[in-house]
């Protein structure tokens, strides 16, 4: 019973960070005029360095993507982390 739900927090703390990292591009995208491109390779670093060459809709896509998956990743891991740290003191 505490595996399933430390498998869930896991996904759901990876669905934030994916979805977090969503908005956070797209309303960066969106507001931010010139230097955008700079704004999202410094959010997505060091991911960012695999689509850094290329330009405007490509490059969102693939910040979208890409860095969505990476931030998904590290949200799942503080979870995982934060959950076992929790779980070893009660």
């Amino acid at each position: 019973m505490a595996l399933d739900r430390g498998r869930r927090a896991v996904a759901l703390g990876a669905f934030a960070g994916f979805a977090l990292h969503a908005v956070a591009i797209l309303w960066g995208y969106r507001t931010w005029g010139f230097g955008r491109g700079g704004g999202i390779t410094w959010l997505d670093f060091p991911v960012s360095l695999l689509y850094l060459q290329m330009a405007d809709q490509r490059q969102l896509a693939a910040s979208l993507l890409a860095g969505g998956l990476q931030w998904a990743l590290i949200a799942a891991l503080l979870t995982w982390f934060l959950g076992r740290a929790v779980r070893r003191q009660l």
